[in-house]
Protein backbone atom coordinates (compact mmCIF):
# COMPACT_ATOMS: atom_id res chain seq x y z
CA UNK A 1 0.00 0.00 0.00
CA UNK A 2 1.51 3.28 -1.14
CA UNK A 3 1.44 6.72 0.40
CA UNK A 4 -1.32 8.04 -1.90
CA UNK A 5 -3.32 4.82 -2.26
CA UNK A 6 -6.10 6.11 0.00
CA UNK A 7 -6.68 8.97 -2.47
CA UNK A 8 -6.92 6.76 -5.54
CA UNK A 9 -10.33 6.52 -7.10
CA UNK A 10 -11.57 3.10 -8.09
CA UNK A 11 -14.71 2.89 -10.19
CA UNK A 12 -16.22 -0.56 -10.32
CA UNK A 13 -18.54 -1.94 -13.01
CA UNK A 14 -22.10 -3.08 -12.24
CA UNK A 15 -22.24 -6.56 -10.74
CA UNK A 16 -24.28 -7.99 -13.62
CA UNK A 17 -21.51 -7.45 -16.22
CA UNK A 18 -19.09 -10.39 -16.53
CA UNK A 19 -15.45 -9.37 -17.12
CA UNK A 20 -14.17 -9.69 -20.69
CA UNK A 21 -10.73 -10.89 -21.73
CA UNK A 22 -7.80 -8.41 -21.78
CA UNK A 23 -7.70 -8.61 -25.59
CA UNK A 24 -11.35 -7.53 -25.80
CA UNK A 25 -10.69 -4.61 -23.45
CA UNK A 26 -7.73 -3.46 -25.54
CA UNK A 27 -9.75 -3.78 -28.74
CA UNK A 28 -12.65 -1.78 -27.25
CA UNK A 29 -10.29 1.01 -26.14
CA UNK A 30 -8.60 1.13 -29.55
CA UNK A 31 -12.05 1.35 -31.17
CA UNK A 32 -12.49 4.78 -29.53
CA UNK A 33 -10.23 6.23 -32.22
CA UNK A 34 -12.00 8.12 -34.95
CA UNK A 35 -11.61 11.01 -37.38
CA UNK A 36 -13.64 13.37 -35.19
CA UNK A 37 -11.99 12.48 -31.87
CA UNK A 38 -9.41 14.94 -30.43
CA UNK A 39 -7.33 12.01 -29.18
CA UNK A 40 -5.64 8.84 -30.36
CA UNK A 41 -5.53 5.62 -28.35
CA UNK A 42 -2.48 3.55 -29.28
CA UNK A 43 -0.23 0.77 -28.05
CA UNK A 44 2.37 2.10 -25.65
CA UNK A 45 6.08 2.19 -26.38
CA UNK A 46 8.26 -0.01 -24.14
CA UNK A 47 9.75 3.01 -22.34
CA UNK A 48 6.30 4.41 -21.44
CA UNK A 49 5.61 1.68 -18.87
CA UNK A 50 2.01 1.09 -19.94
CA UNK A 51 -0.06 -1.11 -22.22
CA UNK A 52 -2.04 1.68 -23.94
CA UNK A 53 -1.63 5.44 -24.25
CA UNK A 54 -4.30 8.01 -25.12
CA UNK A 55 -2.69 11.11 -26.67
CA UNK A 56 -4.47 14.45 -27.02
CA UNK A 57 -4.06 16.19 -30.38
CA UNK A 58 -2.70 19.42 -28.83
CA UNK A 59 -0.36 20.30 -31.69
CA UNK A 60 -2.55 19.14 -34.57
CA UNK A 61 -3.63 22.24 -36.56
CA UNK A 62 -7.15 20.90 -37.00
CA UNK A 63 -7.64 20.77 -33.22
CA UNK A 64 -5.59 23.87 -32.38
CA UNK A 65 -8.66 26.05 -31.67
CA UNK A 66 -9.70 23.70 -28.85
CA UNK A 67 -6.26 23.68 -27.25
CA UNK A 68 -5.55 27.40 -27.51
CA UNK A 69 -3.90 27.52 -24.07
CA UNK A 70 -1.44 24.77 -25.01
CA UNK A 71 1.88 25.69 -26.59
CA UNK A 72 3.30 24.02 -29.66
CA UNK A 73 5.38 21.80 -27.39
CA UNK A 74 2.59 20.58 -25.10
CA UNK A 75 2.06 16.87 -24.64
CA UNK A 76 -0.94 15.47 -22.80
CA UNK A 77 -1.51 11.76 -22.42
CA UNK A 78 -3.27 9.19 -20.29
CA UNK A 79 -1.33 5.97 -19.82
CA UNK A 80 -3.18 2.75 -19.05
CA UNK A 81 -1.97 -0.57 -17.73
CA UNK A 82 -4.19 -3.65 -17.69
CA UNK A 83 -4.12 -5.86 -14.60
CA UNK A 84 -5.77 -9.08 -15.87
CA UNK A 85 -5.68 -10.89 -12.50
CA UNK A 86 -7.69 -8.09 -10.88
CA UNK A 87 -9.80 -7.21 -13.97
CA UNK A 88 -8.63 -3.64 -13.55
CA UNK A 89 -7.23 -0.86 -15.73
CA UNK A 90 -4.91 1.58 -13.99
CA UNK A 91 -4.59 5.07 -15.43
CA UNK A 92 -2.03 7.79 -14.93
CA UNK A 93 -1.92 11.17 -16.69
CA UNK A 94 1.29 12.76 -17.99
CA UNK A 95 1.83 16.31 -19.18
CA UNK A 96 4.93 18.05 -20.56
CA UNK A 97 5.23 21.60 -21.70
CA UNK A 98 8.39 23.10 -23.14
CA UNK A 99 8.78 26.89 -22.99
CA UNK A 100 8.70 28.87 -26.21
CA UNK A 101 11.74 31.03 -25.45
CA UNK A 102 15.05 29.85 -26.82
CA UNK A 103 17.00 30.87 -23.71
CA UNK A 104 15.04 28.53 -21.43
CA UNK A 105 14.76 25.67 -23.95
CA UNK A 106 16.30 23.19 -21.53
CA UNK A 107 13.72 24.02 -18.85
CA UNK A 108 10.32 22.39 -19.07
CA UNK A 109 7.36 21.76 -16.84
CA UNK A 110 5.87 18.37 -16.34
CA UNK A 111 3.26 16.72 -14.23
CA UNK A 112 1.77 13.35 -13.60
CA UNK A 113 -1.05 11.97 -11.56
CA UNK A 114 -4.70 12.70 -12.18
CA UNK A 115 -4.54 15.95 -14.07
CA UNK A 116 -7.56 18.05 -14.95
CA UNK A 117 -6.91 20.40 -17.84
CA UNK A 118 -9.75 22.52 -19.11
CA UNK A 119 -10.04 25.55 -21.33
CA UNK A 120 -12.85 27.94 -22.14
CA UNK A 121 -12.89 30.71 -24.72
CA UNK A 122 -15.29 33.63 -24.50
CA UNK A 123 -16.28 36.22 -27.07
CA UNK A 124 -18.35 39.38 -26.95
CA UNK A 125 -21.14 39.85 -29.44
CA UNK A 126 -24.42 41.62 -29.88
CA UNK A 127 -27.55 39.61 -29.32
CA UNK A 128 -30.75 39.72 -31.41
CA UNK A 129 -32.03 42.54 -29.22
CA UNK A 130 -28.89 44.62 -29.92
CA UNK A 131 -27.49 44.31 -26.39
CA UNK A 132 -23.95 43.16 -25.79
CA UNK A 133 -23.47 39.72 -24.33
CA UNK A 134 -20.68 37.30 -23.60
CA UNK A 135 -20.83 33.94 -25.35
CA UNK A 136 -18.86 30.80 -24.60
CA UNK A 137 -17.28 29.77 -27.90
CA UNK A 138 -14.80 26.96 -27.28
CA UNK A 139 -14.58 24.60 -24.34
CA UNK A 140 -12.75 21.35 -23.73
CA UNK A 141 -11.86 19.32 -20.72
CA UNK A 142 -9.63 16.30 -20.14
CA UNK A 143 -12.73 14.57 -18.82
CA UNK A 144 -13.89 14.50 -22.46
CA UNK A 145 -11.20 11.85 -23.00
CA UNK A 146 -11.04 10.14 -19.63
CA UNK A 147 -14.78 9.59 -19.30
CA UNK A 148 -15.09 7.57 -22.56
CA UNK A 149 -12.01 5.55 -21.58
CA UNK A 150 -13.42 4.82 -18.14
CA UNK A 151 -16.91 4.05 -19.45
CA UNK A 152 -15.52 1.65 -22.06
CA UNK A 153 -13.55 -0.20 -19.39
CA UNK A 154 -16.60 -0.41 -17.12
CA UNK A 155 -18.76 -1.68 -20.00
CA UNK A 156 -16.25 -4.51 -20.44
CA UNK A 157 -16.73 -5.59 -16.79
CA UNK A 158 -13.40 -4.25 -15.56
CA UNK A 159 -12.76 -1.64 -12.86
CA UNK A 160 -10.98 1.69 -13.47
CA UNK A 161 -8.31 2.83 -10.98
CA UNK A 162 -7.09 6.42 -11.20
CA UNK A 163 -3.48 6.36 -9.94
CA UNK A 164 -1.42 9.22 -8.55
CA UNK A 165 2.02 7.66 -8.76
CA UNK A 166 3.35 4.86 -10.92
CA UNK A 167 1.16 2.43 -12.81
Amino acid sequence: MGLFSRFERVTRPPDDIPPCTPEEVIEALLDLNGPHAPWTVRDADPDEGADLVADWHCTDPAWRKYFHSATEDSVLQTRMRLMPDEHQVRSLDHQWQLPLTSMSRSMYTSGRGQLRWASVSWSRERGPDGKRRIKKTVEYDTADLKNPLRDTVLDMGWSWRARFSKL
